[in-house]
């Protein structure tokens, strides 16, 4: 057993459980397990399963959407902060995400925090294309073809291609950059 673990090991497990085994398997049990530490261990630090899902639902909101679009907000060249987007969406945990997605069919407060973190990409994505791309209009559609890009290669394909999600994201970001060449010139 392990003497000392934080918050962040139990996050980081059960993003693995998701990933690797689904939502279902996501239990107390095999968390403790995973990182090898008592039941009690859990309770101490969360008191309950539903305080556990609403630490790890608002630290997945946190790390993997606020934290990443302000890092990239934090980029000062327009065009440079559409890479840097691109890129960090990269290291998202995708296979994690598809079954988060799929819990929330279950669950309605994952459905919830689901919907916000969508809107909360779509505002980010949006912000980063009208930097680049001033009419609205054209970077709200944009941004849509994004986040759609993002979350249906994470449900189409399972486990996620690194390498083909790169290849689709290199060909959004062009697109970006072209449309902005092109209202530039």
């Amino acid at each position: 057993m392990r003497l000392v673990v934080t918050r962040d090991d139990y996050f980081a497990a059960a993003l693995d459980v998701l990933a690797t085994r689904g939502h279902g398997a996501l239990k107390i049990g095999s968390l403790c397990t995973a990182i090898g530490v008592t039941t009690g261990s859990f309770y101490h630090y969360f008191g309950s399963w539903d305080g556990f899902v609403e630490e790890l639902l608002a630290d997945w909101e946190q790390e993997k959407t606020q934290r990443i679009f302000a890092l990239a907000a934090a980029e000062p060249d327009r065009v440079a902060r559409v890479r840097k987007i691109k890129k960090l969406a990269l290291t998202l945990p995708h296979e994690a995400e598809t079954a988060i997605r799929a819990w929330g069919h279950t669950n309605p407060i994952v459905a919830r925090v689901q919907r916000r973190v969508d809107q909360e990409r779509l505002d980010a994505v949006r912000s980063v294309v009208l930097g680049v791309v001033p009419n609205r209009r054209e970077a709200e559609q944009l941004a849509v073809m994004g986040i759609s890009l993002l979350v249906g290669l994470q449900q189409w394909r399972s486990p996620v291609d690194r390498k083909e999600l790169a290849r689709v994201l290199d060909d959004y970001e062009q697109l970006v950059i072209s449309r902005a060449t092109v209202l530039a010139g």
